[in-house]
């Protein structure tokens, strides 16, 4: 395994770890999500960070705001990874009231309004706000059951293009018509298709590359989900490197994680998961590659497609009912630890 991967998967584990001593009564399937975004991060954080990006969130929203809801964890987690915390709350605080203009309050436009926070500061909110809405209103249009409150955060991701607004759904059905055949119509080929829509490239070279990715896997004798985790396999599509390439690392992350705490045994998570998240870390490893050599067209299609990815999965874990409020559970801390929470919460 290369130097780089590595390093990423003993940061996941290590996230992970920390993650579950911080919020014990997290669900299971949210917290290696949470960890695959903190593996990206070479700067050590605590649940002393964690404590404070929570204490943050109760301070500047109400008791029951959405951003308490279902994806507080992964709230806590973006502000906890943030140099500015308390500036990326304000912004997205900013940023969710201009959406709720456009969109009914749900449990994903929190998430809606960090991905605004962070790559819509400077433009024009209203205007990328009013983009989304279109969107959105033109996917519900060509698919009124499929299109639920969660693809809201693709909308704005959608939004983002320089692309027109039917430019955008076209490229969206296009890849959607393109990987029924494999996959099958349903919610999660259609945010598969969201995913491929944020890269470059013809619908059919997508599909076939997301297809010899799929296919790589399932000759070596593991098979990859065909539910929420479609979409990480979707970023690896996106990705300029052989399929051939990115199916070896991906076994060999996964073979590295089926002896690892937490995935091995009978009371391990299903091998459908350690599939996905050995492709959510080699996706962030190519795409922390490509952000420090070459920052053109692909690398930037690479990072937002892997976001994409991660919200996918979040939606999904959200939608279950994870009931993942239990992260705003104040846990007791070592007299040292709310110490360092309160340092920490008076320097962001």
């Amino acid at each position: 395994m290369r130097t780089s991967l590595s390093h990423r998967c003993a940061r996941f584990l290590d996230a992970r770890d920390m993650l579950r001593r911080a919020f014990p009564f997290a669900h299971a399937q949210m917290i290696p999500i949470c960890a695959g975004m903190a593996a990206g991060q070479d700067r050590p954080w605590d649940a002393g960070r964690l404590y404070a990006c929570r204490d943050l969130i109760q301070e500047e929203t109400g008791l029951f705001s959405n951003f308490r809801g279902a994806g507080h964890l992964a709230v806590i987690t973006l502000l906890a990874l943030s140099p500015a915390p308390e500036e990326r709350m304000a912004f997205a605080l900013q940023g969710y009231k201009v959406l709720r203009t456009r969109f009914y309050a749900s449990q994903y436009l929190p998430l809606a309004a960090l991905l605004l926070a962070d790559w819509a500061r400077g433009r024009d909110l209203d205007g990328v706000a009013a983009r989304a809405e279109e969107i959105y209103r033109r996917m519900k249009r060509e698919h009124p059951f499929l299109t639920g409150a969660e693809d809201s955060v693709f909308a704005v991701l959608l939004a983002l293009s320089p692309d027109t607004e039917q430019a955008v759904v076209d490229q969206v059905e296009a890849c959607y018509d393109a990987l029924k055949h494999p996959f099958g119509t349903g919610q999660y080929t259609q945010a598969l298709s969201h995913v491929l829509a944020l890269g470059e490239g013809s619908a059919q070279e997508k599909r076939d590359k997301v297809l010899g990715v799929y296919q790589g896997l399932k000759a070596a004798g593991r098979k990859y989900g065909a539910g929420y985790e479609l979409g990480t396999l979707g970023s690896l599509a996106l990705l300029p490197a052989p399929v051939e390439e990115l199916t070896a690392d991906v076994l060999e992350v996964d073979e590295f994680l089926s002896h690892q705490k937490g995935y091995r045994g009978i009371l391990g998570l299903p091998k459908n998961q350690r599939l996905m998240h050995s492709a959510m870390l080699v996706s962030g490893d190519y795409v922390d590659q490509r952000k420090t050599s070459v920052m053109g067209a692909a690398a930037v299609s690479g990072t937002v497609a892997m976001i994409a990815a991660q919200e996918m999965a979040l939606c999904a874990v959200m939608v279950g009912g994870i009931g993942a409020s239990a992260a705003g559970k104040r846990l007791p801390l070592p007299r040292g630890d709310r110490r360092g929470a309160t340092w920490q919460r008076r320097a962001f």
